[in-house]
């Protein structure tokens, strides 16, 4: 049988087909698919009336064919896909664009203070929502604070990446001299100045340096090494990738329908995946925060600024204009720890 070795966009090509063509190789391919997904642990969903999504975010985005999906790294797992007592050592916004055929990644700074709607209805970082309630808490802060539509997510420990990271035979980064003396001693295998093939354990060291720079320069890490696994997954023909994701599922826990992420594969046919688009929130990083006086984590500059440049970002609206949660919190913020003084 003749491999087919034109990388990623050739293989889910393959997939569309399988899963397009009638009668019963339709019912055969969806079965073992469905098969296969089914190895993830599947979380609750999230309806939108329970998402804290504000009726002006609704009104403004009706017309966009765009899906934002939340994307947590849990930190100190205890099992294979984590628990939710797990803070989200990562915090990313996958926005699947149909209208313009584009991906976008948008990494929150994690320690931002911010409201935590739901049940908790206190102040903290961002990344403690996911700690008091899980992956359904973080969406609804994610929605409360930045404008947001947000119903589904995928939860991932450390340890699948670096799983997948040695399942692909290693990453390629190109490592600073700082980050060198950073990593050595607390790497299995010894690194220099310049391109490294880093294991998987090597590689989430890597990602989770932070001390010698800013958690903004860990999330510019973090993206690199996704795109480095990108980079080592396209050459993959389409048996060894099916393998690949048959290893790395049970790892992973999403509140996304199988029918869903079927649906959303065969989409991003169409989409540019050599083009993705990366941004950081807030995105003026350490210029844009200072430090939280009593609870630690970082004030922003302006949240309601934040929030127009999210949207210009994701949606291409230069005009949006924050919802009244977002300009009566931001206010109610700074009444609570100070103005913004830098």
């Amino acid at each position: 049988m003749k491999e087919l070795k034109k990388g990623v966009k050739t293989g889910l090509l393959v997939l569309a087909v399988i899963l397009l063509i009638g009668g019963c190789g339709y019912g055969a391919a969806n079965w073992a698919m469905d098969s296969m997904l089914n190895k993830m642990e599947h979380g609750e969903m999230i309806e939108s009336d329970t998402a804290a999504i504000a009726p002006e975010v609704i009104e403004a985005v009706k017309e966009r064919k765009l899906v934002n999906i939340a994307l947590f790294g849990a930190d100190n797992s205890q099992g294979p896909t984590g628990t939710d007592e797990d803070r989200s050592d990562a915090m990313k916004i996958v926005s699947l664009d149909f209208d313009n055929k584009k991906l976008k990644i948008t990494s929150v700074e994690r320690d931002v203070v911010v409201w935590i709607p739901g049940d908790h209805q206190k102040y903290g970082h961002f990344n403690w929502a996911y700690w008091f309630g899980g992956a359904t808490l973080a969406v609804q802060t994610l929605n409360y604070n930045l404008d947001l539509d947000i119903t589904q997510y995928v939860t991932f420990s450390f340890n699948a990446v670096e799983k997948l990271v040695d399942l692909i035979g290693g990453v390629d980064i190109d490592l600073t001299a700082k980050e060198v003396g950073a990593l050595r001693g607390n790497t299995k295998n010894s690194v220099h100045t310049g391109v490294n093939t880093l294991n998987g354990y090597d590689a989430m060291m890597y990602c989770r340096q932070r001390y010698i720079d800013s958690d903004f320069v860990r999330m510019d890490r973090q993206n690199n090494v996704i795109n480095a696994i990108i980079a080592k997954l396209k050459p993959k023909n389409i048996l060894e990738l099916m393998e690949i994701v048959n290893d790395m599922l049970p790892y992973i826990t999403t509140n996304l329908t199988n029918s869903e992420i079927k649906e959303y594969l065969v989409s991003l046919l169409s989409f540019d995946l050599t083009n993705i688009e990366t941004y950081k929130e807030p995105s003026g990083e350490y210029d844009d925060i200072m430090r939280c006086p009593g609870l630690g984590g970082y004030l922003v500059r302006s949240y309601s600024d934040m929030v127009r440049h999210l949207h210009a970002n994701i949606y291409g609206d230069e005009d949006y204009q924050p919802s009244q949660t977002v300009m009566d919190n931001e206010e109610k913020t700074y009444k609570t720890y100070g103005e913004f003084k830098k």
